[in-house]
């Protein structure tokens, strides 16, 4: 009687925790951001100044890991009177976060997206910080006064299109 009640127990487990998904998708928005994203996790959020290229920033992050991936949404605000003034601090910004982020995973070759990925897209492949082979698909761009940086990062094998279509196609700008 034992042995089977602890086999049933077993298949309950196994049974519920195939049912439970890896990817627990939800929605994030922060009201001062004309932005919302699905996260795959409750994710975490953090503000740091920084110096980027010449220009002091509150950068913005909210991430979550799942899955051997990291997602993660940054974000500023520069607030120049000057609108030409404006663009040109956010390109160069822009500029300042890939090539920070392909300095970060010792990037060996990166490409633009192709057909498999969002217009904007940077692909890289480099090594995190235990030397580990790691894979970075990254869009950059300005909306308003503010400069975004929305990546996954991680196992390449963990990477499947479902979970950067759902991920990236999420993205709102209001």
């Amino acid at each position: 009687m034992m042995k089977r009640y602890s086999l049933v127990l077993l298949l309950l487990t196994f049974i519920l925790s195939a049912c439970t998904p890896k990817f627990d998708w939800r929605e994030v928005r922060n009201s001062e951001v004309p932005l919302s994203v699905l996260m795959p996790a409750k994710p975490s959020s953090f503000t740091r100044d920084m110096q980027l290229d010449g220009l002091k920033i509150a950068l913005q992050m909210t991430a979550a890991d799942v899955d051997q991936l990291s997602f993660a949404l940054a974000y500023a605000k520069l607030d120049n009177a000057d609108v030409m003034s404006l663009e040109a601090d956010q390109e160069k910004l822009l500029d300042a976060l890939k090539t920070g982020m392909l300095k970060n995973i010792h990037a060996s070759q990166f490409e633009a997206g192709d057909a498999r990925y969002p217009k904007n897209t940077l692909v890289a492949v480099g090594q995190s910080a235990n030397g580990q082979s790691i894979k970075m698909v990254a869009r950059f761009f300005r909306h308003g006064p503010w400069v975004f940086q929305i990546l996954v990062m991680g196992n390449e094998r963990a990477m499947s299109p479902d979970v950067l279509d759902m991920y990236f196609g999420s993205l709102k700008l209001e």
